[in-house]
């Protein structure tokens, strides 16, 4: 086997061991193995092994939009890549994501990311994060919606 295709072969044999279900998918956020998590919430692991987070966030902007969602953020950090997640919701002490997940999420670059806000049921202020494919989350950034 020829090494691209080699490496293309392992990078998708990882994420098919570590994809975390789709935020708003009940059912397989609940096949994901999380008996404290509610139906509708994804089980995440804030951070790394050691609790530190995974990558880091230092800017998002622009930081409101509508509830209507549709707002396209740009995020900047560190340690993104093209399989990045971008989630907006809240992280409940028990380690349950709840909230709702970003659309066309582009990677610039390592530092840098576009995605599409997602629509919010009322004028509130949550948190954004991004994550890897195994669900280890950044450090939060407030996002406002407004109506």
């Amino acid at each position: 086997m020829a090494p691209a295709h080699r490496r293309i072969a392992l990078l998708f044999a990882a994420l098919s061991l570590c994809t975390v279900p789709l935020v708003q998918s009940a059912p397989r956020a609940e096949a994901a193995g999380s008996p404290h998590c509610a139906p509708g919430t994804l089980p995440v692991r804030p951070g790394s092994p050691n609790g530190t987070a995974q990558g880091q966030l230092v800017a998002l902007r622009p930081d409101t939009g509508p509830r209507a969602g549709g707002t396209q953020v740009t995020l900047v950090g560190a340690d993104l890549t093209p399989y990045t997640r971008v989630l907006f919701g809240a992280v409940t002490p028990d380690g349950c994501f709840t909230g709702r997940e970003a659309t066309d999420v582009v990677a610039l670059s390592d530092t840098a990311l576009i995605a599409v806000a997602p629509e919010w049921p009322a004028a509130a202020t949550v948190s954004v994060y991004a994550a890897t494919p195994c669900g280890r989350l950044t450090n939060a950034l407030p996002f406002a919606y407004v109506d």
